[in-house]
This record gives C-alpha cells, structure tokens and sequence, in this order.
C-alpha cells in the first residue's frame, strides 16, 4: 500500500467535514418528509428537536475524534516533507518515510513548533462544530415554522411546497459564517479546506526552515507559482533570511574559490507579514546558495489567478446543487437539482479546457466521510 501524501490527508479531513454536513441535511431532510400532509405534523417536528441536538452531538463528538487523529498524522507528514526537502538541497540523503506518523510526532525536529500548529488546527476545525449545530437545528426550526404560517394552513401554499422552499434557501446557504483571521468569510468546505491546507503549508515550512537552520543555512528563495494572488507576486523569487537578517549581506560564492557576493534580503517574518504565505497560499521556499542559485525574474499571471477564482466559483455552484438534491423533499425538487449539477459540471469542463487548468473532483463532492 502507498504511503500517504500530504494531499491525500487534506482531502480526508475534508471528506470528514463535508461528509457531516451531507448526512445532516440527509437526516434534516428525512425528518421533514415524516408525516408531512399530517395536520400535526409542526408539533410533531418540533417535539423532536432535542432528538435532533443529541444525534447532532453524537455526530460532531465523533467528528472532533478523527479529526483530531488526522490532523497530527498531516501535520507531522507536512513537516518531514519538508525536511526531506531540505536535505536534498544540502545534498544529504533523506531518511525513509516514518512507518507511524502519530507516534514519530514527537521525534521530528522543532516539535514545540508542530505541537503548536497541530493543535492551532485542530481546535480551529472544533470551533466549527458549534455553527454547524446551531445550522442545524436552526435551519429545521425554521422550516418547520414557515410551512405552518397561516397562508400555508388556509390553502394558498401547500405546506409541502413551502417546506421545500424553505429548506432550499437554507441549503444553499449551507454552514456559513466562518471568519479568518483576515476577516473573510467562508462556507464549511472551503474553511475547512483553507485551515488545513494553510496548516500543513506551514508544517512543511517549518519542517524545511528547521532543517536547514540546523545545518547552518540562513537564506531561502520564494518560489515562482502559477496563477500567484496580488499579495504574494512582489516576493517571488526574492531572498529571504531565516534568521532576520536584513538590506545587503555579503556570502561567500559557492562555486567560485575566494570570491564574495553581495545578496539583498528581507526577513522572511516580513515577508509573511506584508501578506506571503497567507490562508491557501501556493508558495514554498527552496534553499538560496549565492554563486549556484538563479535569481530569475518571476513570470507574473493575473489572468490565471482570475481563471482559478473562476474555477472556485464553478466548483461551489457544483457543490451547492449536490447538497439541494441530497436534501430534496420531493421528486420535482431532486430532478431540478440533478439537472443544475449537470449544468454546472459542463461548465466546469468548458472553462478547464480553455484555460489549461487542472480538475480537481474532490473539491467538487458533498460526501465522501470515511
């Protein structure tokens, strides 16, 4: 069996999260259609709502248990990947994948810093669980007190037909309401997909920093990325200094016996803090040998960036229809929803095919827990 990647244990921790909020709207679904065209049928609804919060409980305590295990099992394969690259740079040879990522936790190198960001990300990833109660119990409530209003009961709207609008509206705005640091906001998969990858970005970082700051190295080169945002694109391929060095410093040269270069580099906290690495940031650092590595100038790609954001919008249309047909309350409703999937996924293969983009299927499903 392969090892796992790092990809590989993003996209579970995010089949954890997306999976929850499939089964819910499933189970939030199931318990409308019950009795619906029952004159009792409000009361009854209601009456099952402390049903609902424990079975919810149940569901979110269970979530926290993997995700908890998955993130430490991420976090300590970012950070060896990234040491492994960092002995490659120096010429060493890297060690074998580790055989129990969860137990070589506490022997990978920086281990103050990994614990610190494991568990920043866990308890990132619980602090969604409260929004995705109250979602849910507040989304059930509330369709259950809009298809009994008075117009519903005198005729004008069927009550099936109210409790499904209803619950349309509150599917596609799913479980909102989550802020980064940056003061975006964000639905569920895309948060959940944010913190991760931005954690385990961070991992690999450190993991490559520690490596190479153990070996005596100091200056690093940021990578030129595809499709770069407006923040990072002024520190592609700029030398930045691990340990806070900054303006013009003199190396030795690499190749050359006896000869000094000037390098001109910023602190990589300075960097970080004019906005590189931020939340689902591509870039990386590779280490910088004056005299051996090329400073080339980067290729700027606005329209690539737009064309990816592009991508992202697409893929949340995708989404927001798979989970309305997991939802549907009746037949008519499911078809309509099945049909916009369709829709969207064509438009989704026309707009990779014209700009050369890469399809990523997970980040267009609802549902994929293990």
């Amino acid at each position: 069996m392969a090892a796992p990647t790092v990809d590989d244990l993003v996209t579970a921790l995010l089949d954890l999260y997306t999976g929850v909020e499939q089964r819910l709207a499933r189970d939030i679904s199931v318990r409308l259609q019950a009795g619906l065209d029952s004159p009792d049928w409000a009361q009854a609804k209601l009456q099952q709502l402390t049903e609902l919060r424990t079975r919810t409980q149940r569901i979110l305590a269970k979530l926290g248990q993997d995700s908890d295990d998955r993130v430490r099992q991420a976090i300590a394969l970012a950070a060896q990947r990234g040491g492994q690259q960092a002995l490659r740079e120096l010429h060493i040879q890297a060690e074998a994948p580790l055989p129990d990522l969860a137990r070589a936790f506490e022997a990978l190198p920086g281990i103050g810093a990994l614990v610190r960001l494991a568990r920043e990300l866990a308890l990132t990833l619980r602090s969604t669980h409260t929004q995705i109660l109250r979602w849910t119990l507040d989304s059930y409530r509330d369709v259950v007190a809009r298809a009994a209003l008075p117009e519903v009961l005198l005729g004008v709207q069927t009550r099936r037909q109210a409790a499904q609008h209803a619950w349309e509206q509150l599917l596609d705005r799913g479980v909102t309401g989550f802020q980064d640091t940056a003061g975006r906001r964000w639905e569920l998969a895309s948060y959940v997909e944010m913190a991760v990858r931005t954690g385990t970005h961070q991992a690999m970082r450190q993991g490559h920093m520690d490596r190479l700051t153990d070996a005596g190295e100091d200056l690093v080169i940021v990578s030129d990325s595809p499709r770069e945002c407006e923040l990072c694109r002024p520190w592609e391929r700029r030398v930045l200094s691990l340990t806070g060095q900054a303006g013009r410093v003199l190396r030795e040269d690499e190749i050359v016996d006896d000869r000094i270069v000037a390098v001109n580099v910023v602190p990589i906290e300075t960097a970080r803090a004019a906005g590189l690495f931020h939340p689902n940031c591509t870039h990386s650092t590779s280490l910088f040998l004056p005299g051996v590595t090329k400073v080339d100038n980067a290729v700027s790609n606005p329209e690539g960036y737009e064309a990816k954001q592009r991508q992202r919008a697409i893929e949340r249309h995708i989404r927001r229809w798979k989970l309305r047909s997991v939802g549907a309350l009746d037949l008519v409703a499911k078809r309509k929803a099945d049909a916009k999937v369709r829709y969207w996924q064509a438009a989704l293969r026309a707009h990779i095919d014209e700009h050369g983009l890469k399809r990523l299927r997970y980040r267009e499903q609802v549902g994929r827990a293990r």
